[in-house]
């Protein structure tokens, strides 16, 4: 219990004495990508999600977001509560952004934990503000984790990119548990995400409009994605798939894939997903 307490007075401390604060920049006019690291901010894709957007064409602003209580990625996993907070803090600074440029493009893409921050930020939005797109990697979200509220403020869609080769997310998370909370549920990061029981009308067509699951394929090995925890922050895999594919930087939104056809793979395995049903 003492460990306990001491955890939580420095995850505090962290708090209340490392708020960041950040000069507004030209390029923020032409849009705005936050990326979140997974838990214990380790720098996965810090350095190559960025590069790789500005070479496939990306002209906006790049802000990586420090979530991480410093206790390593099982303290940030298990405390939870400074996830919420940090989440809170990001929604701010969207809401800030949206109010000084309404119409410029906002991308969010999460890694592990950092999906649940990510998600949790654009549910916390006031209604009618929307972002554009998420892309969710290696997702330590519960796979049936309720997203009806973050996807009323998506104006275009939710890539949840999942893979059954994460060694990570089959190792850890009956351990941790998922960064929401729950216990005995797969991540999405290995299934994909799916409504919940029992959902809504209205849930089960936002998920049919706008969350598209991905499952890895062989052929993105040569991008380096092979399908590991962090492979999908690769240089190559971000430029040549996520950036023109997903979020339509370099190429025609003819590219980018279609929503209906994932959510009706999707449907067929809302019971037990696995990834080869939802493989294109």
């Amino acid at each position: 219990m003492k460990k306990v307490i001491l955890i939580m007075m420095v995850s505090g401390i962290f708090l209340a004495g490392c708020a960041e604060t950040r000069k507004h920049n030209r390029w923020e006019k032409y849009g705005k990508v936050y990326y979140l690291d997974g838990a214990g901010n380790l720098g996965f894709g810090q350095d190559t999600v960025p590069r790789a957007l500005r070479a496939a064409g990306f002209r906006g602003d790049f802000e990586s977001v420090i979530w991480t209580t410093f206790t390593g990625p099982l303290g940030d996993q298990v405390i939870r509560i400074n996830a919420r907070l940090k989440a809170n803090d990001l929604s701010k600074r969207i809401i800030s952004y949206r109010r000084r440029y309404p119409s410029a493009p906002v991308y969010i893409i999460g890694l592990s934990a950092g999906t649940g921050v990510a998600v949790w930020a654009v549910e916390d939005l006031p209604a009618g503000m929307m972002v554009d797109d998420i892309v969710l990697l290696g997702s330590s979200l519960s796979n049936n984790y309720d997203m009806t509220k973050c996807l009323r403020h998506v104006k275009g869609k939710v890539y949840v990119l999942y893979s059954s080769r994460d060694a990570i997310l089959t190792s850890f998370i009956p351990l941790t548990g998922t960064i929401d909370g729950s216990y005995f549920v797969q991540p999405a990061g290995l299934t994909g995400m799916y409504p919940p029981e029992h959902a809504s009308r209205e849930t089960i067509e936002l998920y049919r409009k706008k969350l598209v699951n991905i499952a890895w394929r062989p052929s993105f090995e040569r991008l380096g994605y092979a399908g590991g925890h962090t492979d999908a922050t690769s240089y190559a895999f971000v430029k040549y798939f996520i950036a023109p594919r997903l979020l339509g930087i370099g190429y025609s939104s003819r590219y980018s894939y279609n929503a209906r056809k994932s959510y009706k793979a999707s449907r067929q395995t809302s019971t037990r997903p696995t990834s080869q049903a939802s493989k294109k």
